[in-house]
């Protein structure tokens, strides 16, 4: 009767998702699903971002990355209903759209991903905590971890609050996240000769992967490999 008179609505286009609901896979409706956006071809094959026509001679977005950091993948580009779900998420407390993102995430993982020996989430703001209720990187990670049959390792944590990287130019952004993750010492010795995957809600410059990696590397990783949901457009691709 209350699916009837409320039916359960989809984080992504607001219709309704009351089967996937009721079959445990999460409010985003079938054709959510089907929808969501690949990464266009060609792309970089360390941090997964479209080259446009494939003519570059290297790719600019990686160049300077630290070797720790062996790749960056995504399950999905930012746009619709990608774009909706990772707001639902992060901005209006549908934590239910993370458990499918990380469970879509974990169904697309390619073999860098399952090679993976634990899952790393990116820490969030104990600002951004106590308003959302939850670090939604956290979120993807616990439902990613699950369906990789990999063990949640939250070993990394965020000094204080900076302000949203999302204005930010690329050199701002590596400011702005420079320095504001610390390795939590009690994981060291589970760090130590792992290969690990971190992972966020989005990816843009890499800027937040790379300070989290210098923030692991204390640790003695053997490799870093990023997953997120989803990777926003370069400029050049959306100006043409």
């Amino acid at each position: 009767m209350i699916d009837f008179l409320l039916p359960p609505a989809c984080a992504g286009c607001g219709g309704s998702a009351g089967e996937e609901v009721r079959a445990g896979d999460g409010p985003v409706c079938r054709n959510c699903r089907l929808r969501l956006p690949p990464v266009p071809l060609p792309v970089c094959g360390r941090c997964g971002a479209p080259l446009g026509t494939g003519d570059a001679p290297s790719c600019l977005e990686c160049a300077d990355w630290p070797e720790l950091l062996a790749g960056a993948h995504a399950a999905c580009l930012l746009e619709s209903p990608a774009r909706e779900l990772v707001h639902a998420l992060k901005y209006h407390g549908w934590r239910g759209a993370g458990d499918f993102m990380g469970a879509e995430m974990a169904r697309r993982a390619g073999r860098a991903v399952e090679s993976a020996h634990c899952v790393v989430p990116v820490p969030t703001s104990r600002r951004n905590l106590r308003r959302r209720g939850y670090n939604q990187a956290a979120v993807i990670a616990a439902a990613l971890a699950a369906g990789l049959g990999r063990p949640l390792l939250p070993c990394l944590e965020r000094r204080g609050q900076r302000g949203t990287q999302t204005a930010l130019n690329p050199m701002q952004r590596r400011a702005n996240v420079s320095g504001a993750f610390v390795m939590v010492e009690t994981f060291a010795d589970r760090v130590a000769g792992r290969r690990l995957l971190l992972v966020d809600d989005v990816v843009t410059t890499g800027a937040t992967l790379v300070a989290a990696v210098e923030a692991l590397r204390s640790g003695g990783p053997e490799s870093v490999t990023a997953y997120a949901f989803a990777r926003t457009v370069p400029l050049s691709l959306e100006s043409t």
